[in-house]
């Protein structure tokens, strides 16, 4: 009888250890940034966040090499090759027509705020269905307003005209109007363009100066006040298929906390992005304020992005940006 009691209390546990790890689940990440980049550390934040919320039943394992360039990470997604990939809105413009209503300019003053009222936003529109077939949209987040960062001083307006801008996305048109003269370049591009004087500037973020080693190579900065003129929307997803093979619970904690980990995301953004301003002004750049005069200006020349998105919108585009609004002002 006590053997029996052996034998029935191991395969009691034998159970409950298959049970538990059937539970346990780990899903492959792509990658495409570099080492120095702060979102290295940011995702590995987010990733951490995850586990939290499924009581550590979701590892996810972020890959260090990458297998597609920033064009490519919705296909891996899609297709499998990969369980969550993540990428910026902008090197895909017609798919996440949407989801870049929080790129148009003078809208998010800062990532925390505008990731957190664009993941709240787009969700509870129900757009996330609508745009990423084939996937589950995680988490959405939005950089924190783009700097000019130039070789050669730029602190008007009138500065721009001929000015060879590395740009992408909306930027493309905006600098287009501005009478500079863009050049579309993936970010990991931009340091060797620099560096043959292939381009005059960049439009990018405070921490690209240290993610992708442009600090000594565009030592003149022009901020934009007033919110800054915009950024660009990121999102993350997971393969359709994956999604669907965790479990109801584990599902329903994941998507709980994604506007959390927007927020995250967009903190620790912000973060890295007053420390490398902090280096640039150690470093001896010099940084200026756009005027008063030329921002309401800039304003008046830029509002097409906002009408075109609206009218893109058809009827409900006023409402809709109305409430993008909201949120933003919610957080």
């Amino acid at each position: 009888m006590s053997f029996i009691h052996t034998i029935t209390g191991a395969l009691a546990l034998s159970a409950v250890a298959a049970t538990a790890s059937a539970q346990d689940v780990t899903l492959r990440m792509a990658n495409w940034l570099p080492p120095a980049h702060h979102m290295q550390d940011t995702l590995a934040a987010w990733i951490e966040a995850v586990s939290a919320a499924t009581n550590g039943e979701v590892t996810i394992d972020l890959m260090t090499t990458p297998l597609a360039p920033p064009p490519g990470q919705y296909d891996l997604v899609k297709n499998g090759v990969v369980d969550i990939a993540y990428s910026f809105a902008a090197v895909t413009p017609t798919k996440f027509q949407k989801l870049r209503a929080i790129e148009i300019p003078f809208l998010a003053a800062s990532s925390k705020t505008g990731s957190a009222a664009v993941q709240d936003w787009y969700t509870s529109n129900g757009f996330g269905a609508e745009e990423f077939d084939g996937t589950h949209l995680l988490s959405a987040f939005v950089t924190p307003p783009f700097v000019v960062h130039s070789r050669e001083p730029i602190t008007t307006l009138a500065d721009l005209e001929g000015q060879k801008i590395r740009a992408g996305g909306i930027g493309i048109d905006i600098w287009k109007k501005l009478g500079a003269a863009p050049v579309f370049l993936s970010p990991g591009d931009t340091t060797e363009a620099l560096q043959r004087g292939t381009i005059d500037a960049s439009q990018f973020t405070w921490e690209s100066l240290v993610g992708f080693r442009l600090m000594d190579l565009s030592t003149n900065h022009l901020v934009i006040p007033d919110g800054g003129l915009y950024g660009t929307v990121f999102w993350i997803a997971i393969n359709e298929n994956s999604w669907n093979k965790l479990s109801d619970a584990q599902r329903t904690a994941i998507d709980g906390m994604s506007i959390e980990g927007s927020r995250l995301i967009g903190e620790h953004w912000d973060k890295a992005e007053a420390a490398s301003k902090a280096k640039a002004e150690a470093n001896g750049n010099t940084v200026v304020m756009l005027g008063a005069e030329d921002t309401a200006a800039l304003k008046d020349a830029v509002s097409f992005v906002e009408e075109d998105w609206v009218a893109a919108n058809g009827d409900n585009g006023q409402q809709l940006m109305d409430a993008l609004r909201a949120a933003l002002s919610k957080y």
